[in-house]
């Protein structure tokens, strides 16, 4: 008994069940993305969650650096900008596994060794996988723009690039150092 494909769908597909095919389809591709768009807003959040933070670890840096400079003798009204490379970065946990073969053909012995890294997963509620996060590290200095009022010599800009130098180990090519009016 051969089954002609071609008869049977003429006969058993009409619009009715064209429709409801449709119908399924469209709600099969729609399905992944209602649930992954908590995802996307949860993500947002903690996104802007880290941002805050850096900005108000910038904000301490400056507030911090402008008061030790402005202890400086002949040195007033300092203000200080930083300037942040990225956002630091974050350190999760791997599942290493390392594999050892050894070959041998009668006439010479082969070793191979590998190994690979695999990020590791914990279960959270709702069958969700998240990464295993260990630590973040602290954002990059990109530049450091110092203005104060007796910074007029280039003994006395030497001298606060320095102390920028030494507090924020940073590359005296990214301070800049000028006068007030």
């Amino acid at each position: 008994m051969k089954l002609d494909f071609k008869k049977f769908f003429e006969k058993n597909m009409n619009t009715k069940g064209l429709v409801i095919i449709f119908i399924i389809g469209i709600s099969l591709l729609l399905i992944p993305t209602s649930f992954s768009g908590n995802t996307k807003s949860e993500q947002k959040e903690s996104d802007t969650v880290q941002t805050i933070q850096y900005e108000a670890y910038e904000k301490h840096l400056e507030k911090r650096l402008s008061g030790i400079l402005s202890t400086v003798r002949g040195i007033s009204d300092v203000s200080v900008m930083i300037t942040l490379e990225n956002s630091g970065e974050a350190y999760y946990a791997q599942n290493e596994t390392s594999e050892t073969k050894h070959a041998e053909d009668g006439i010479q012995t082969e070793n191979i060794h590998s190994t690979s890294n695999t990020l590791a997963l914990k279960s959270e509620s709702g069958n969700r996988q998240m990464p295993v996060f260990l630590k973040s590290g602290m954002p990059e200095i990109s530049g450091v723009l110092v203005t104060a009022k007796g910074v007029d010599t280039p003994s006395a800009q030497s001298d606060i690039k320095s102390a920028v130098r030494a507090v924020l180990n940073v590359s005296v090519h990214r301070i800049q150092v000028l006068p007030k009016a």
